[in-house]
């Protein structure tokens, strides 16, 4: 199945703790290029989203936006300075000897002292990370998969149109073909008619006529061009079929069928020739436009 470089993907994830909205678009693009939009605090996740990106998608011009809400990325850790509550605790003791005056420091009284208990945000990669970054995998997960759904249902409507037209293609080409000696004779005869104006009646040799004849039919002949604009159907056919990243092979191939449309119109001999050149030259590039928009 071909796949279109057009479409749109979108992939929410939300819990009790927050959120996190992934939205990817693409459109038809030579290579592959992603351009990505989040706020500045999460730029490490850039190369997680062109990645996953570049695993699924071989063309196409990519903008991935990513937003996420109340998402608690860091975590807090309780901590206790036991050297300051060993401090204190020695600075109790030397005060009772120096004063000389009784009693003992209480537990209770020691916790309540600044600095002997605090908490503490912890900032590393790891600890980050795991917060949000798995909100955006999962987010990221989901608007891949609809933006490949969206891709393969164009993918088959292009498929559609395009084997609709391979086969007006191919009819105006079996046109060609079944009436090239109605052509000859067609020319013959016209040729001659006009050979016995230009001489007011005076006989034509046959044999002459019959070499005039055969020189314009070698000059006009399509059969080779003919054979290699049907084998460039065939392989554009079965191209479609096999499906895959197989837009550049076709970009490929309709130019050698549009080179090969292009002989057989400065070859014509024949108006009907021209009118199927003329029609078959104007599929082609309807098939081009769709082909540009091929994965």
């Amino acid at each position: 199945m071909i796949k279109s470089m057009t479409g749109y993907g979108r992939g929410e994830v939300k819990d009790e703790k927050g959120e996190c909205l992934v939205e990817a678009k693409s459109v038809n693009h030579r290579f592959l290029e992603i351009k990505t939009k989040f706020p500045q605090k999460f730029a490490e996740i850039e190369d997680i989203v062109k990645r996953k990106i570049k695993e699924n998608f071989s063309r196409g011009y990519f903008e991935v936006y990513v937003s996420f809400e109340g998402v608690n990325n860091s975590e807090r850790e309780l901590k206790l300075d036991m050297n300051l509550a060993k401090q204190y605790i020695t600075a109790v003791e030397e005060l009772k000897r120096e004063l000389k005056i009784d009693g003992r420091a209480e537990l209770n009284n020691i916790l309540q002292l600044n600095g002997i208990l605090k908490f503490e945000e912890l900032d590393s990669d790891a600890l980050e990370s795991k917060a949000y970054i798995k909100f955006l995998e999962n987010a990221l997960e989901g608007a891949i998969s609809s933006l490949k759904d969206m891709r393969e249902k164009e993918g088959e409507t292009l498929d559609r149109d395009i084997t609709e037209r391979l086969k007006i293609i191919n009819d105006h080409t079996n046109i060609l073909k079944s009436k090239q000696p109605e052509l000859i004779d067609n020319f013959r005869n016209r040729f001659k008619e006009r050979l016995n104006r230009m001489l007011e009646g005076k006989a034509i040799p046959d044999e002459r006529l019959s070499e005039e004849v055969a020189i314009m039919a070698e000059r006009g002949d399509v059969t080779e061009e003919l054979i290699r604009l049907e084998s460039h159907l065939g392989q554009f056919r079965q191209l479609l079929k096999e499906g895959g990243a197989v837009g550049r092979k076709l970009e490929f191939i309709l130019q050698e069928m549009n080179r090969e449309t292009n002989t057989i119109g400065s070859k014509a001999i024949d108006y009907l020739v021209s009118q199927q050149v003329i029609a078959i030259k104007g599929e082609l590039e309807k098939i081009r436009e769709q082909v540009q928009n091929i994965e």
